[in-house]
């Protein structure tokens, strides 16, 4: 007979069934399940705000990166390169100085990875040459 596997939204649920029934308090639900008292507040709190859609495992990832850069700033360089399609990231950002701060100007090579993610430049080795002997 195999062994019984149960998935972590399983034991979740199973968590948030017996909370409900109200036989058991919160520590010995704590022991049984194997899990700290702040993690079984944060999901009765998920459950009771949003359902058993609260229990499903969430994305850690930060909403927007702090160092990012400003959206007027980005438009601004893909306007400059459109403008000037030969120049490169060095000289679009020498061009930047005009509008923006120093502080606020991004460095080359945040401008050159902007050209790379839209297209406007190749990466170095992409264009391979083929010899033949």
């Amino acid at each position: 007979m195999p062994w019984e596997t149960t998935t972590t939204m399983e034991q979740k649920i199973e968590f948030i069934c017996e909370w409900r029934t109200g036989k058991y308090t919160i520590t010995e639900l704590c022991k049984s399940f194997g899990i700290s008292r702040p993690t079984a507040y944060k999901l009765i709190d998920r459950f009771e705000n949003q359902g058993y859609e609260g229990l499903k495992e969430q994305s850690r990832a930060p909403g927007k990166h702090p160092n990012a850069t400003d959206d007027k700033i980005i438009k601004s360089i893909l306007k400059l390169k459109e403008k000037h399609k030969l120049l490169g990231a060095k000289k679009i950002r020498i061009l930047l100085f005009k509008e923006f701060t120093k502080e606020q100007i991004p460095s080359v090579v945040t401008v050159h990875t902007l050209f790379l993610t839209q297209h406007l430049v190749m990466k170095y080795g992409a264009l391979t040459i083929k010899e033949s002997f």
